[in-house]
């Protein structure tokens, strides 16, 4: 709870705590008169501001000793608490105020030192009941808030593994393909090189924060898709479509390459009569990405399946009931349906 916050809140018990008689009788009575009338007695105010005062007293003393599990000193301070009231209400209200206006609260049988004690001793109890209330909720907010704030680490936290997780799972493929083509002396690592060196930096970089345009994550795709190329030595087939307004919209950072990923390792991106679909399209803030491939007789490598699993906890993470994910596998072909709330 935050310290504005926290001045309304305590405000607001104050008012209920005097007005409630009042504002229920406002909403059950038609023609109800508030009496201001009661406030004009002195010892009204005196009541108010004892009330008022001993109270956060009292919240003082809990704060201090109850959450520590100190409760000798708990006990010692709410004892001196009660005691201070008890004499600086009697000096106050029976010793100043008579000696200034001739006026007493309490009437002279009931100013005998016994019932004067254990009569201000039931208000200390209500007062103790009001700071139990008011520490209560204050507890309330501030675990909430330190929940909330714990939460929010640990899904940073988890991201954060996931994501350099994906990463060296990237790397590890994409060196692997240069290294196929310099055993083979290609003309075409330079570029393969270099397609390398400006995905690293995005990733390095770029995806460190939490969200990223989505027209620069489409850039890297690309950028990844023309890699991957590199890989045939004959011509590929991909059909790599986006629609809809990409300039304005933010996404989190490495969230679509696993598809494409998966895509290029397991499947057959050189039929024409089964191209490679990647299409990307967004409606205001609704995106839908699909990616359908034919699947490759090949075998499965064992570190395969890693980006999709981490795909898949980072969106749980990321985007909680604002993602659908389907997966549908048959003999011939693998498609991957993604729609987020951006």
């Amino acid at each position: 709870m935050r310290r504005r916050q926290q001045i309304i809140f305590h405000v607001l018990f104050w008012l209920f705590f005097y007005f409630n008689g009042d504002i229920l009788s406002l909403i059950g009575k038609k023609n109800y008169q508030f009496a201001w009338e009661r406030f004009q007695s002195l010892f009204v105010w005196t009541s108010i501001t004892f009330t008022i005062l001993f109270t956060y007293l009292l919240l003082y003393v809990l704060n201090r000793y109850f959450s520590t599990k100190q409760y000798l000193k708990l006990s010692i301070g709410l004892v001196a608490v009660s005691a201070t009231y008890i004499f600086t209400r009697y000096m106050v209200e029976e010793v100043l105020i008579w000696h200034w206006l001739g006026k007493h609260n309490y009437s002279e049988e009931s100013r005998r030192l016994l019932f004067y004690i254990t009569d201000n001793m039931y208000n200390v109890i209500g007062y103790l009941f009001n700071a139990v209330f008011l520490k209560m909720i204050e507890d309330f907010f501030v675990n909430e808030k330190e929940k909330n704030t714990l939460l929010g680490e640990k899904l940073n936290a988890e991201n954060a593994f996931l994501k350099n997780q994906l990463n060296p799972h990237f790397l590890f493929n994409t060196l692997n393909n240069i290294y196929s083509l310099t055993l083979n002396q290609s003309p075409k690592a330079p570029e393969a090189v270099m397609k390398l060196s400006e995905l690293m930096r995005y990733m390095l970089y770029e995806s460190n924060q939490n969200k990223v345009s989505l027209e620069t994550e489409l850039a890297y795709l690309k950028n990844f898709i023309e890699l991957q190329k590199l890989r045939y030595s004959g011509q590929t087939y991909v059909d790599f479509r986006v629609s809809g307004n990409v300039q304005t919209q933010l996404i989190a950072p490495l969230m679509l390459i696993p598809f494409v990923e998966n895509a290029f390792k397991h499947g057959n991106v050189q039929d024409p009569a089964h191209p490679l679909l990647i299409h990307l399209s967004v409606n205001q803030n609704q995106l839908s990405f699909t990616v359908q491939n034919q699947q490759a007789n090949q075998n499965k490598d064992p570190y395969g399946g890693v980006g999709l699993e981490n795909i898949k906890k980072r969106l749980m993470l990321i985007y909680p009931g604002n993602h659908n994910l389907d997966i549908q596998i048959n003999s011939n072909s693998y498609l991957s349906e993604l729609n987020l709330i951006l």
